[in-house]
């Protein structure tokens, strides 16, 4: 049980505003499989809130007051305007209303709390230490913003927990943390913050929210995160594959469908070198990933036989460059990437693992992203031997800037990328399959509805 059984407690149902968002579906998963119950809405029915229904979730679609009725407690997310009927109704009637990062941080207050921030890799990270630290005996609580490949158990009987952290929620600072980890730090979500130097200091007070027994892990190799490391006030561990005096420090790295390397860990106690660490994922992005979880878990105690072998057994996460069909030779490729590091690194990716020809779908996502990085964006689509960009997703944002996909064809030469609306993605898709070769990928990309129509091409190319 995470916090406390359920018939101690005086709440015992929620209502989620938002269900269908990763960080609203992981709480209301975790309260279902904790007993509670719990009701959701959302704008549109998704695979997310399908698999919740699994778990009891009963779904409404759209908003009403009539939802909320019978509920203790309302949720929302970031995205959600507090202006929202729900919203106002439940106040009236006196209810508990909390966003999701104050949910979080009720529901990891008396826990020992690893929690990973950062704009990318924060998933991926959260989930392989949680990993790890199950499989060495320390029965995490775990709340990811993604599902997790390897069957996790989400319960979390044991005093520690591992918690993905939204830097976007400007109220990620109501967590308390015992260590934090920063996978990076680069321009996103920065409007939330009212410009980059902002989010900065709001990490870096976070940070130095850790207690004065707890630490901070970080990636040193990281210009961003490197450059607050005078600043923290706690115990810092570095983590580098560029400087061998990081406390932990990766050598002889081999890139592959299955990476592996060398570890020298320098904490105090003399370097230890730790042999042929094989990782069950692919990419550069995810050696970082994995140093990083290497270094909290090993300081928690884990031993490292039991880190090695969670590390090579490790499948990853949904929609992290996940192989989800194969027709006729050609590879089917999910994604998550929306920004345009994550985007360079997935296509570098796929280079190293796959022979052929990388036929790109991007959904864009967020207008404002769009607008603060259009050439980035084109910069790192061009990686792509064709690529086509759907509509922007809108994630609850308004057009204010007048971007469009264009906004990012116009910076590139636009032979191997173009436009195609939503409602012709899926003809598009099966058209590229009938070009396609042996060995070639198609890579269905981004956060906003990209997945559905990746559901729905297979359907169609591969009916039941």
């Amino acid at each position: 049980m995470f916090v406390v059984e359920k018939k101690l407690s005086y709440v015992n149902s929620f209502h989620f505003i938002g269900v269908g968002g990763s960080g609203m579906s992981s709480l209301a998963r975790l309260l279902l499989l904790n007993g509670f119950s719990v009701s959701g809405c959302d704008v549109s029915y998704s695979e997310t809130v399908k698999d919740l229904e699994k778990y009891g979730l009963s779904f409404f679609r759209g908003h009403s007051r009539e939802h909320i009725n019978k509920v203790d407690v309302v949720v929302y997310s970031s995205a959600v305007s507090p202006d929202n009927e729900e919203i106002q109704f439940a106040k009236r009637k006196n209810k508990i209303v909390l966003k999701r990062i104050e949910l979080l941080a009720e529901i990891l207050r008396l826990k020992n709390t690893i929690c990973v921030l950062g704009s990318h890799g924060k998933t991926t990270t959260t989930t392989l230490i949680s990993y790890t630290l199950k499989k060495g005996g320390k029965k995490p609580l775990s709340i990811i913003g993604g599902i997790a490949k390897n069957d996790e158990d989400e319960l979390g009987y044991g005093s520690v927990a591992v918690a993905e952290i939204d830097e976007s929620d400007t109220d990620f600072l109501k967590v308390l943390p015992f260590c934090v980890v920063i996978t990076n730090i680069d321009r996103e979500h920065e409007e939330k913050w009212g410009g980059f130097e902002n989010l900065k200091k709001a990490i870096l007070s976070f940070v130095n929210s850790v207690p004065i027994w707890g630490f901070v892990v970080l990636n040193q190799d990281d210009a961003n995160s490197r450059e607050i490391i005078p600043y923290i006030k706690r115990k810092v561990i570095t983590c580098s594959l560029e400087d061998e005096r990081a406390n932990f420090y990766v050598k002889n790295l081999y890139l592959g469908k299955n990476s592996r390397y060398d570890i020298v860990i320098d904490i105090g106690e003399g370097k230890i070198h730790v042999e042929e660490v094989e990782l069950g994922i692919p990419g550069l992005h995810n050696i970082y990933n994995s140093l990083l979880s290497f270094a909290v878990c090993y300081i928690f105690g884990v031993d490292l036989d039991v880190i090695k072998s969670a590390f090579r057994t490790f499948e990853g996460v949904k929609r992290r460059i996940e192989l989800v069909a194969e027709k006729d030779g050609v590879f089917i490729v999910d994604d998550y990437a929306h920004h345009p590091t994550e985007i360079k690194a997935t296509l570098l990716t796929l280079r190293q693992i796959y022979s052929g020809r990388i036929f790109l779908i991007f959904e864009p996502h967020r207008f404002s992203r769009v607008h603060n990085l259009k050439k980035e964006f084109a910069d790192a689509l061009s990686l792509a031997d064709s690529c086509i960009i759907t509509d922007i997703y809108p994630a609850s944002e308004e057009n204010v800037w007048n971007v469009s996909p264009q906004s990012i064809i116009s910076f590139t030469n636009e032979k191997n990328i173009r436009y195609v609306p939503y409602k012709f993605v899926v003809d598009e898709a099966k058209e590229i399959l009938k070009r396609a070769g042996k060995g070639d990928v198609i890579v269905f990309m981004g956060a906003g509805k990209i997945k559905d129509m990746l559901s729905k091409f297979l359907g169609e190319i591969s009916p039941e």
